[in-house]
């Protein structure tokens, strides 16, 4: 795939394109090699870096990491891999489930290779952070190091729901990217609507019944789309990519990367912190970046100098002290965990995440019964709770949307400002004072709301904003849940997970928690009904609720912070 009459570039690396390993059902899988060349090469033998990734292995993630030619240069045997069925491999794709077996077979093909010192480890991120991780699972001896960068370890939490609600943007966009090639190769008939979606990638936001989208659930493409979507509940189907469950099987040392507007941050963060709690040399870099690019410019805010991503080198030190010799002899070059600070643009070290120092901070929700909009008189107080309830419609045809807006449905993260948003009567407002001194917040906010609803069943989604003294409300994170009950007339106590964040608040800052019932197109909109939302047939079964938020003495209604200082 790669030409070969680009001698310039390829200087001091010796490139092998097309290298055939076979799997043990006798499938062939294809892998361009790169190895260290000239005469600054030295000898070897060399460690390996695999990349194991279903886009074609000639982009090797060069959106975020540097090419394969700049790894060869720093000492290491670079293979990149098509998977089971893409690019010019042989197979049938479907997502994750081939790659605990080919995982395996290409590590152990990969660690015989010429030049080889034996040792291979696995590097890429979002998918290519999973290749690695179920290659892990089978436990290949030849594979000694990971770095699973903005994956998830659990696929239904971390990937494609978020506490019982389908990620909806992420998963049409993705489906409709990845059945593009699987219906190129097989000649067919739905290609045209797949590349439609892609030029258009919000279109089946808003496709109704979405189980039962086109494309997605035509019969000539693979079903792996449309079997996200229909499993809603995490029922046996999700069972074999929860490695959650697993972390005691994947005992390696491994560089985690998070971001802290990547739409599976809690999806790498678990990950992380499950395999801290499991097995020693576990490091996490916890980013402010979305999931591509990695970069100081984030939904269109430049968060400054100090954003600029220098991952590849901290890698290739990583993998040089886990790869090079079979029992290190140094110290890692990594502290446990290295956050970016929102707000500060400033990195700071930690022995654990969240950090340890971090103490709970709790924050009322409180109002005279008028929290609507920002022109409302909802507050947060760090004094006590107080003041009646507050009421909101949630009507699922004119919902609040994601962050940053994306009615078109290609959501993007990052530090949106959220207070043309706060305008509207459909959500709840509670902004604190000015702050009279700094505050610094690293770790895991929750949410718990005293709530009523008209409907058996519904959404409830918070978002917490930095107010500057501008009024600019920069978006910082959000958590959300499917709520059945609340319509009891004792009316359900619950808790909301926010996404890990780290800020630095100034003095004059203000805090400021939004409660609304939708996230669209970022989520899937609740219809109020029993119905799986995937399977509303029309905007006529949606209902509209009422949303009661209690926030007295008996049913204190809170923002836990968790805040260093």
């Amino acid at each position: 795939m790669i030409g070969q009459n680009l001698t310039d570039a390829f200087a001091d690396v010796a490139l092998e394109s097309g290298v055939v390993a076979t799997m043990r059902d006798g499938t062939r899988l294809v892998a361009d090699i790169y190895r260290p060349a000239g005469p600054n090469a030295g000898p070897g033998p060399w460690p390996v870096l695999l990349m194991r990734q279903p886009y074609g292995r000639d982009i090797a993630s060069t959106v975020v990491y540097a090419h394969p030619n700049w790894w060869a240069r720093q000492g290491f045997i670079v293979v990149i891999q098509d998977v089971r069925g893409r690019g010019d491999s042989e197979g049938s794709f479907y997502t994750f489930r081939n790659e605990v077996d080919d995982g395996f077979d290409t590590v152990a093909w990969a660690a015989a290779l010429p030049g080889s010192n034996g040792r291979v480890g696995m590097y890429g991120f979002s998918y290519q952070g999973s290749t690695q991780l179920l290659a892990a699972l089978a436990q290949p001896p030849a594979l000694k190091a990971l770095a699973p960068h903005m994956t998830a370890f659990d696929l239904y939490s971390g990937w494609f729901y978020r506490d019982g609600i389908l990620q909806l943007s992420t998963t049409v966009a993705w489906a409709s990217q990845m059945l593009r090639e699987d219906a190129r190769r097989a000649g067919a008939t739905s290609v045209a609507a797949l590349d439609a979606n892609w030029l258009n990638p919000g279109r089946l936001s808003s496709v109704m019944p979405l189980r039962d989208a086109a494309p997605l659930a035509n019969d000539d493409v693979p079903s792996y789309g449309i079997d996200w979507i229909r499993h809603a509940t995490k029922d046996d189907y999700w069972a074999e990519f929860d490695l959650l469950e697993r972390v005691a099987e994947l005992g390696l040392p491994m560089f985690h990367i998070s971001g802290w507007y990547d739409f599976y941050l809690r999806g790498s963060v678990d990950g992380f912190r499950a395999m801290a709690a499991a097995h020693p040399n576990q490091v996490l870099l916890a980013g402010p970046w979305q999931h591509i690019p990695w970069g100081e410019h984030v939904g269109g805010t430049h968060l400054g100098p100090g954003a600029k991503p220098e991952t590849d080198t901290a890698l290739a030190a990583w993998f040089h002290h886990w790869l090079d010799h079979d029992t290190p002899t140094a110290p890692a070059p990594l502290p446990p965990v290295r956050y970016y600070v929102l707000g500060a643009d400033t990195w700071r070290d930690a022995p654990a995440w969240p950090p340890p120092a971090a103490m709970p901070s709790t924050w009322f929700l409180t109002s005279s019964s008028r929290a609507n909009s920002r022109y409302g008189d909802g507050q947060l107080s760090p004094a006590a709770p107080g003041g009646p309830e507050d009421l909101y419609t949630y009507d699922p045809e004119v919902p609040v949307m994601a962050p940053g807006g994306n009615r078109g449905g290609n959501v993007a993260f990052g530090p949106h400002d959220l207070s043309a948003q706060q305008e509207g009567n459909n959500l709840l407002v509670y902004t604190s004072a000015p702050l009279a001194d700094p505050l610094s917040v690293a770790g895991d906010p929750t949410c718990t709301l005293h709530v009523r609803s008209s409907a058996p069943h519904t959404h409830f989604v918070v978002r917490l904003s930095r107010v500057r003294p501008s009024g600019r409300a920069e978006f910082l994170t959000l958590g959300a849940k499917a709520v059945s009950g609340a319509d009891a007339p004792e009316g359900l106590e619950i808790e909301l997970p926010l996404d890990p964040i780290a800020v630095d608040f100034a003095a004059g800052d203000a805090l400021r928690l939004d409660v609304a019932s939708s996230a669209y197109p970022l989520l899937i909109r609740s219809p109020n009904t029993a119905t799986d939302p995937a399977a509303i047939a029309a905007p006529g079964e949606f209902k509209r609720a009422l949303q009661v938020v209690y926030h007295d003495e008996t049913h204190p209604s809170t923002l836990t912070l968790p805040v260093i200082g």
